[in-house]
């Protein structure tokens, strides 16, 4: 696709953003402008599976963006539900709890 017929204004916008309030524009280096192409999209909204949509709403396949592959994909229901199920058992106590020895 031609880079003037695939216009992201609201993608660049929040990339500025970002680099205004993180040097750099990420916390992570590995995330950083100079890691990958220049059209990549700038900023991801979301994903799912092994597709990710940035904030102007265009699709892609992640391939290794960001921190390379994501094995079972973004959002794997099975990971929601067992994230969800931890969550309602409530987080961070000041002692150990049962998830840390799978009682």
């Amino acid at each position: 696709m031609d880079t003037e017929e695939f216009r992201l204004p609201r993608s660049r916008e929040a990339n500025e953003r970002l680099h205004a309030m993180i040097p750099g524009g990420a916390h992570t280096y590995a995330k950083g402008d100079d890691q990958y192409p220049e059209d990549l999209a700038p900023v991801i909204s979301h994903g799912r599976g092994a597709h990710v949509w940035d904030v102007d709403g265009n699709r892609y396949i992640e391939y290794g963006s960001g921190l390379r592959s994501v094995s079972l994909g973004h959002a794997h229901p099975r990971v929601l539900e067992a994230v969800r199920r931890e969550i309602d058992r409530g987080s961070n106590f000041v002692r150990p709890s049962v998830v840390e020895v799978c009682l």
